[in-house]
């Protein structure tokens, strides 16, 4: 192995954000700082780098190319995997895609840089609201994927620039880094919302969301860049935590599982990148993935999967954090840069790194896992005859657009085959035999077709010492069966399989730091004939997730007790076999007098909820605008700030001081004291609120610390504490949901709310007053649902389990607004995907609320991952349809007029896609209202109302019919389409 830092390669001191070695390993791109703010791509030399005769040739060039049109620092530079393209991203909002030109190079202007090659600018990509922080390219280079500050990530068409395929929407935060699995099936984002997004490219919907990793995380880091091996069984995040300790998170491909993590670093990890070749040594047939790591302490450190330990770590390589790593097409070659304007370059050798599989054998290896590769296609083909001229203009259209296009991989999709009946796999039956003895009743589970799963033969997974709880529910049968056991011993088919868990040796204290050899991930390919058992015991096991320990259960062994055990036995008088049985004893008598009065203990205050707690020291955000560039005011708690001597603690002695402060750029603008200790605190731009150990609750002026009241005194400790604008909610651990109006000082509402959070898991997360209801969607002429005075003043509660539940006044109860975890689990999942909190495409953006309100539970992700009950499929169908009714019941009851069409359209999709043209007609027929000429047109011309919330049904109803053409079974509908777009035309033409 070489360490190289040549200190040629620079943007003039200024920060280096990215690197990307080219496919064909003849140069590589850096991008970052140029000068005067603006951002700069270079194209370099790799012989120079890689061969020190040719850093000494004056005639080789060192510098390629310098690009300075960026307008912004470059942050991301990603070379096309054909090395056609190179495409840089940064802080100016747009992606420039650039091509090699054969004009030659020429002067850079205002610069004594002289370029050697020509590289011209083929397409400016323009959509971001925010800075872009990375960019990724597709297998094949079909699509680009962008992410950004705006919490958004783009899918662009590489064929047809600059046309976008899908923006993808769901993070909460920005977004700082993407990544592709090696057969183009998942795209994967992770974000400082502290969670990282898997999205199917079938659909472009979100395939599962990881959150549990990253909940401690603290503090950000500039970029965030995962990586997927080139196996595709596993995805690497960045910057995940583990006991209090930075890690970066191994998930696996199978089942999202996140039991497993490189721990380390000392501080959070930035960017992970895996060589993108599987890797072998010549000698041997294991096979293995190789990655590197960067981290904010400066050092690199590189892993095998078929090591415990990492292979090398690099200390103090940088003067700052490391922002980016790159391989070359080789595996040889490993470059990283850093915040401190240097690049690192590691070469190792094949006896170091390994030999890399051919690109057959890797494409072998991927059609057997996961039946397709980046280089297969499917297609297929329609033999029903089109009827309607405007379905086949827009087939031929579709088809020119795909061939024009060159997209082979996963725009025709294999139709989905129907789920099979299956056996409930977390489920046993057990019964008992007359003597006793469990049995256990055998289940067949077939196994799903289409459902992608690994090759067993494929040993392509992670050991594993955690012992995980048994998921499996026994449902006991309460009935005696004969028993049906074979005195024959003959072995058991299986029995070569089974084994049993090894006791844990004893392991050693993590180092604090890395000292050459760090503690590692197990081997993921299992371990090889090579390793020694003393090495296997010696070696530092992985950083695992903090499990219960696990008692022992000890069984007692047939026949008479020991002799130290017999003192508890209990004694027992022999008796001889003549000696007659003595009678039991007389009843004693019942006394006629009444029991003597005892006195019964208070009953103790129920506790249905968590009391809430504070850290000594708490920092809380005042929102509202802030003043220049200077940083936002916080509301500082500082609990036990003078504390009394332990022999003052009695009720005589002087109290401990609990400090609360307004603080801005480390300035309090004042500071007050309480005498009890602070639990929960909330703060908004007029006003702040805090709870504390003895029940108290007070509210201050947030400019000025002054006490707006005296200290309110709650039924029982608070639980949480939540301040929106002019309303304060408490909730207390009994369960009890106080509501106050701090401007009108009055109460709003002040009842238990147990029945709500009873029997669900994770509690309120949020509790607000009014919903977000613009007055053009109130339209209340039909005396339904609240009106816009109501909203304002309407409690909104939101659980965690999802539910969201708004107080109806007029009812006395509380309403649930969309519907319950177990009716989402069981529909159809791309049914249960919200749309955007606005509805887009108009001239000024009309809010969704019931979307808006949905959204901050965060458990309509439409994801197929989540785990979902056997049902049969017209049972799900059934439910489908039922979810979607009460999101349209609960849009109506809000009165929000675009999530009353939403659910509308995605009804009328349900029934075009299941082929229920009778249900398809009753809404159609409603839109279209009374036939002309019929003999009942006086009496439905009465009932039928031409609009439907603030929309004209015709519209409507026009609109609807397109999603017809649009649907994959169009041609089973396209009569009914005929029929009722001649009857919408003519309606037309008679009201001309």
């Amino acid at each position: 192995m070489q360490l190289l830092k040549p200190a040629w390669v620079n943007h003039e001191g200024k920060a280096i954000f990215s690197v990307d070695l080219h496919p064909d390993g003849s140069r590589f791109a850096t991008g970052g700082q140029g000068q005067d703010s603006s951002g700069r791509v270079v194209v370099w030399n790799l012989k120079p780098v890689v061969h020190e005769k040719y850093e000494e040739d004056e005639k080789v060039p060192k510098l390629l190319c310098q690009l300075d049109q960026h307008l912004g620092c470059v942050n991301s530079v990603r070379w096309s995997c054909s090395g056609r393209f190179l495409a840089s991203a940064g802080d100016d909002k747009v992606i420039i895609i650039w091509q090699q030109s054969s004009y030659g190079g020429g002067a850079v202007f205002g610069s004594n840089v002289v370029n050697v090659e020509s590289w011209r600018s083929v397409a400016t990509l323009r959509g971001h609201e925010g800075d872009i922080l990375d960019v990724a390219w597709s297998p094949n280079d079909v699509w680009l994927a962008s992410a950004s500050i705006d919490n958004n990530v783009i899918i662009w068409n590489t064929a047809k620039w600059p046309e976008q395929v899908r923006v993808l929407r769901g993070h909460t935060g920005l977004v700082k880094g993407v990544t592709w699995d090696p057969v183009g099936r998942y795209l994967t984002s992770q974000a400082d919302d502290k969670s990282l997004r898997i999205w199917r490219t079938t659909d472009w919907t979100t395939e599962e969301t990881i959150i549990e990793p990253f909940t401690d995380c603290g503090g950000t880091t500039t970029v965030l860049r995962p990586s997927w091996s080139p196996d595709g069984q596993y995805l690497v995040s960045a910057h995940a935590m583990n006991n209090g300790g930075p890690t970066a998170q191994i998930i696996d491909r199978d089942s999202w599982n996140t039991d497993k993590d490189f721990v380390g670093h000392r501080k959070p990890i930035t960017c992970v990148r895996f060589n993108p070749n599987i890797l072998k040594k010549a000698d041997k047939s294991v096979q293995y993935c190789c990655v590197a790591i960067g981290s904010r302490d400066r050092s690199v450190s590189i892993w095998f999967t078929s090591l415990k330990r990492p292979l090398v770590v690099v200390h103090d390589i940088f003067d700052d954090s490391v922002l980016d790593l790159s391989w070359s097409s080789c595996g040889r070659y490993l470059m990283g840069v850093s915040k401190d304007g240097t690049l690192a370059f590691i070469n190792f050798s094949h006896h170091e790194i390994g030999f890399p599989l051919s690109e057959d054998e890797t494409n072998a290896l991927h059609l057997k896992l996961y039946g397709k590769s980046a280089h297969t296609s499917v297609s297929a083909a329609n033999p029903t005859i089109i009827e309607n001229p405007e379905l086949l203009r827009l087939r031929e259209e579709e088809c020119a657009r795909v061939k024009a296009a060159s997209v082979t991989s996963e725009l025709n999709q294999r139709p989905t085959p129907p789920t099979p009946q299956r056996a409930p796999i977390n489920k046993q039956i057990e019964t008992r035999t007359a003597d006793g003895k469990r049995r256990i009743t055998p289940m067949f589970i077939p196994p799903i077709e289409g459902v992608e799963a690994p090759n067993k033969s494929y040993e392509a997974s992670f050991s594993s010492s955690q012992q995980e709880r048994s998921r499996i529910v026994v449902e006991r049968v309460d009935e005696v069966v004969e028993p049906n056991v074979s005195t024959s011993s003959r072995p058991l088919p299986n029995a070569a399989f089974s084994h049993s868990p090894s006791k844990p040796a004893a392991q050693p204290p993590l180092p604090a730091e890395f000292n050459g050899v760090a503690p590692g991930l197990p081997a993921r390919f299992g371990k090889s004939d090579s390793e020694k058992p003393s090495e296997q015991a010696n070696a530092i096991p992985v950083k695992r997730k903090q499990e219960e320990p696990h008692q022992p259960v000890v069984k007692r062994k047939r026949g008479r007790p020991p002799l130290y055990d017999r003192s508890a036995a209990p004694q027992v008088t022999p008796r001889t076999p003549t000696e007659p049985t003595p009678p039991p004893p007389a009843p004693a008598p019942v006394s006629r007098q009444p029991p003597p009065t005892v006195a019964r203990p208070v009953a103790e205050t129920l506790v249905v909820l968590p009391e809430a707690s504070m850290s000594k020291a708490t920092r809380i955000q005042v929102p509202g605008e802030r003043s220049g560039d200077a940083p936002p005011p916080l509301l500082v708690v500082e609990n036990d700030y003078r504390t009394t001597s332990t022999s003052t603690t009695s009720s005589l002695g002087p109290p401990s001081l609990h400090r609360v402060s307004r603080t801005q750029v480390n300035t309090a603008s004042w500071s007050t004291f309480l005498t009890s200790r602070i639990t929960a605190a909330a703060a908004s731009s007029t006003t702040a609120a805090l709870t504390c150990q003895d029940k108290s609750l007070h509210v201050l002026d947030i400019i000025t610390g002054e006490m707006l009241l005296p200290p309110l005194q709650l039924p029982s400790r608070a639980s949480q504490l939540f301040l929106h604008g002019g309303s304060l909610a408490v909730l207390t651990t009994d369960a009890t949901l106080t509501i106050w109006d701090l401007t009108k000082r009055k109460r709003v509402l002040a009842e238990s709310i147990r029945h709500l959070v009873e029997g669900r898991s994770g509690g309120v997360k949020c509790v607000k007053v009014g919903l977000d209801v613009e007055e053009g969607n109130n339209d209340n002429k039909n005396g339904e649902g609240c009106s816009n005075n109501e909203n304002n003043g309407t409690p909104v509660l939101l659980l965690s389990s999802g539910e969201a539940f708004v107080r109806c006044k007029d009812l006395g109860a509380w309403l649930l607004l969309g519907d319950t975890a177990s009716v989402r689990r069981a529909v159809q999942p791309e049914y249960t995907l919200l749309p955007p909190c606005h509805a887009p495409g108009q001239v000024q953006e009309v809010s969704r609320p019931l979307a808006s309100l949905l959204h901050q539970t965060a458990a309509y992700s439409g994801s197929s991952r989540v785990t979902r009950p056997v049902i049969s499929e017209d049972a799900r169908r059934s439910l489908t349809e039922v979810f979607i009714n009460r999101m349209l019941t609960s849009a109506r009851y809000l009165k929000s007029s675009q999530d009353y069409k939403f659910w509308l359209k995605r009804k009328i999709q349900f029934f075009i896609k299941e082929g229920l043209e009778k249900k398809l007609r009753e809404i159609f027929d409603d839109l279209l209202g009374p036939r002309q000429g019929s003999s009942v047109e006086n009496s439905e011309t009465k009932s039928w109302m031409p609009k439907i919330m603030e929309f004209d049904k015709k519209s409507l109803l026009e609109e609807f019919l397109r999603e017809i053409l649009l649907a994959k079974n169009s041609l089973q509908l396209q009569r009914l389409y005929s029929e009722y777009k001649e009857q919408l035309d003519s309606t037309a033409v008679d009201m001309i």
